[in-house]
C-alpha cells in the first residue's frame, strides 16, 4: 500500500504499487498526483478538506468521449464520507464536466463486501 501523508492529511493510493506514483505539493490542502499512463504519465489534482484532512475534489483532464480532440476538466466531488469499520469511507460523491457546470452523475455506495467470489457472477451475467 502506498500511503501519503501531506501537512497532515493522508491518503492511500492501495491500488499502487507503482513506485513512479508521486504526489507533488501545490498548496496547503492540494497536492499534484502524477500516474504513469502508456509511455508518458497523467497528472491529476488532489484537493483536501481543511477541516477533515480527507479528500475533497479529485480533479482530472479527459475525453468526453472516443470521438473528442481535447480534453475537458473532469471534476469528482466527495459529497459524503461515512465511517466504515471504523475508518473514513466515501459513501457518496458526484462527477461534472466543467464545461456543463453541473454534475453529470452522482454516486452512492450501498453496501461494501470484501473478497466475493463473483466468477458465478460473471459467467451468468458478463462484464
Amino acid at each position: 500500500m502506498n500511503t501519503m501523508t501531506y501537512r497532515g492529511y493522508a491518503a492511500r493510493l492501495e491500488y499502487s504499487t507503482d513506485p513512479r506514483v508521486k504526489w507533488e505539493p501545490i498548496d496547503d490542502v492540494t497536492v499534484g498526483l502524477v500516474v504513469p499512463f502508456n509511455e508518458g504519465e497523467e497528472r491529476f489534482v488532489v484537493r483536501f478538506d481543511p477541516e477533515t484532512g480527507l479528500i475533497d475534489w479529485f480533479e482530472s483532464m479527459r475525453y468526453h468521449n472516443s470521438a473528442s480532440t481535447s480534453k475537458v476538466l473532469w471534476m469528482n466531488k466527495s459529497v459524503k464520507w461515512s465511517a466504515l469499520d471504523g475508518k473514513p469511507f466515501l459513501t457518496a460523491g458526484s462527477a461534472t464536466w466543467m464545461d456543463d457546470g453541473k454534475p453529470w452523475a452522482v454516486f452512492s455506495v450501498e453496501d461494501v463486501v470484501y473478497n466475493v467470489n463473483v466468477r458465478e457472477y460473471i459467467r451468468t451475467r458478463g462484464l
